[in-house]
């Protein structure tokens, strides 16, 4: 019984002591050229409980600068009306006659009247006119060429009478004579312009009226 006993003991020693030294041949490694490294122990990765945030700089961006531009005026063709500044009296006429001489014919206003109109809020303005051609090519004549237009800038065309031969071809160098009667609101006769438009856009013209 005790011989068994110190056997089991004995077996149990070695087992140990087996263990002892595979555990001390883990620990220590031998490098190639004979020298002892002792293994360091790995620790684990530590978290920082206070991390911090790289921050990038964003590289500006520069943009093309736009140069301002500048509105070119457009050029119309033809002229804008012509506007009397300085009426031309007609020779030996009255004082509120007018000479407008244009580029191939010459409007004479030999005299301006008015007279009470059609109704009670209207005055009738009468021109006495002669239109000159001093072309060398026959030119129109046409009712539709002459209008009153008041300070404000309204449009007065009604013609309750005129001399049928003062409308209609002129030879060259010939002329004809009449009158127009227009028809205007009485409160806006201050101020009153004729515009003459012809058939030749550059001979437009705004004359203003001296009206006795």
């Amino acid at each position: 019984m005790i011989g068994k006993f110190s056997k089991r003991i004995f077996v149990g020693s070695c087992i140990l002591l087996v263990l002892t030294l595979a555990a001390c041949a883990n620990a220590t490694a031998t490098t190639g050229n004979g020298t002892t490294q002792t293994p360091v122990p790995t620790r684990p990765s530590e978290v920082s409980t206070n991390p911090t945030f790289a921050r990038s700089t964003p590289t500006p961006i520069h943009l093309a600068t736009s140069t301002p531009v500048t509105s070119t005026p457009v050029s119309r063709s033809g002229n804008g009306p012509m506007v009397i500044l300085t009426p031309t009296p007609v020779p030996g006429g009255g004082m509120n006659s007018q000479l407008i001489k244009l580029q191939d014919r010459t409007l004479a206003i030999l005299s301006v009247n008015k007279q009470q109109g059609n109704d009670a809020n209207s005055t009738a303005v009468s021109l006495v006119m002669t239109m000159q051609n001093t072309g060398n090519t026959s030119i129109p004549n046409q009712v539709g060429y002459y209008q009153l237009v008041g300070s404000e800038g309204d449009m007065f065309g009604f013609q309750s009478s005129a001399t049928a031969s003062f409308f209609g071809t002129i030879a060259p160098h010939a002329a004809r004579s009449g009158t127009i009667v227009f028809q205007v609101p009485t409160a806006a006769i201050s101020g009153l312009r004729l515009l003459f438009r012809s058939e030749l856009a550059v001979e437009t013209v705004f004359v203003p009226l001296n009206i006795g």
